[in-house]
């Protein structure tokens, strides 16, 4: 973690800007939420206006570094800094994290400046969390603030969202992003640089990640899969064997883009159409021997898997994509 927020992702600017603007004139909110996809920076700029809030002697609107504050930040030891995240990953922020929270939200602050909770990601607050919550978010104590990181596109709970400001934050151009993401990793390829980008739907941190786990090559054995059953060169067990042992939602995620791809192409007939390029080929050989209520069926089922995924539903994984590759197995 920086010391200063002076090594924020350039397309942070103009957050960062606002939010400098809203400390010098004294009308930053106690409670912020800070929204937008993942892989975008929120947490960064949480942080960074975490240690601005924090900093004892802070220096043209950033934290020094130096101070007693910014090092006892700095060691994760700071008694005035507290963060509400859920026990295990992908699970809710439970009542009982948000109440264990009240004494030290009556206390004063132990270094007698602010005392600021970072909650993250806001969106796994539970409804009874939630509820505990509020009357803190009306009625902050002194030099207290909440800033809640939203990571789209599941929903904020109305009544938290009521009660704070919000700053969103958006993806750079793809230009931008580009640049920024071959300064990281100067040894990828334009090619892969550009797949990333688009996997990540244009933020760069996503990017980045989805290049150090080798994304680019799973996804192309996912379309290897895709294509090998369609050709019976595999059968669909295999291929869910496959498929169960990897990041399952990322393979759904790059389907279902591809399925939309496929109903422009059928709609359209003009490969142009096309998002992903690399699959026009299989697209069109899938497109011309299959009718549009099969393709938005199938779309609708890998959609509704997806979904459940990500709502934690506990399914068995791998008969669920038996039956989805079944289905695209059916197409021609």
């Amino acid at each position: 973690m920086t010391s200063t927020a002076l090594d924020l992702p350039t397309w942070l600017d103009p957050n960062w800007a606002r939010l400098q603007q809203m400390l010098a004139q004294q009308r930053l909110p106690h409670g912020m939420v800070l929204g937008g996809l993942p892989g975008l920076g929120k947490r960064q700029l949480a942080e960074a206006l975490l240690a601005r809030l924090i900093c004892q002697t802070p220096q043209h609107g950033h934290a020094c570094g130096q101070c007693k504050s910014c090092l006892l930040r700095l060691a994760g030891s700071h008694p005035d800094i507290k963060r509400l995240e859920p026990e295990d990953e992908g699970k809710a922020i439970l009542v009982d994290s948000v109440r264990k929270l009240q004494p030290w939200l009556a206390a004063t602050a132990q270094q007698g400046g602010a005392k600021v909770v970072l909650i993250e990601p806001a969106n796994e607050l539970n409804v009874n969390a939630a509820n505990a919550l509020l009357k803190n978010l009306e009625e902050p104590g002194r030099d207290t603030y909440f800033l809640l990181l939203h990571h789209w596109p599941k929903p904020l709970l109305a009544t938290v969202r009521s009660r704070c400001q919000g700053q969103d934050v958006l993806p750079p151009e793809l230009e931008q992003g580009t640049t920024w993401l071959a300064a990281q990793q100067p040894d990828a390829s334009d090619t892969d640089l550009s797949q990333v980008m688009h996997m990540a739907h244009g933020a760069p941190l996503l990017a980045l990640r989805y290049l150090q786990q080798a994304a680019p090559a799973l996804r192309h054995q996912t379309l290897v899969d895709l294509t090998a059953l369609l050709r019976n060169q595999t059968s669909v067990a295999q291929v869910a064997e496959t498929w169960v042992k990897a990041p399952v939602k990322q393979v759904l995620d790059w389907w279902l883009q591809w399925l939309q791809d496929l109903i422009k192409l059928k709609q359209t007939q003009d490969p142009n159409t096309v998002l992903n390029q690399d699959v026009v080929k299989l697209l069109q050989a899938v497109a011309r021997k299959t009718d549009m209520p099969t393709i938005f069926a199938l779309y609708d089922e890998v959609l509704q898997a997806l979904n459940s995924l990500n709502q934690r539903r506990n399914i068995n994984q791998q008969l669920m994509l038996e039956q989805l590759l079944y289905r695209w197995y059916q197409l021609i």
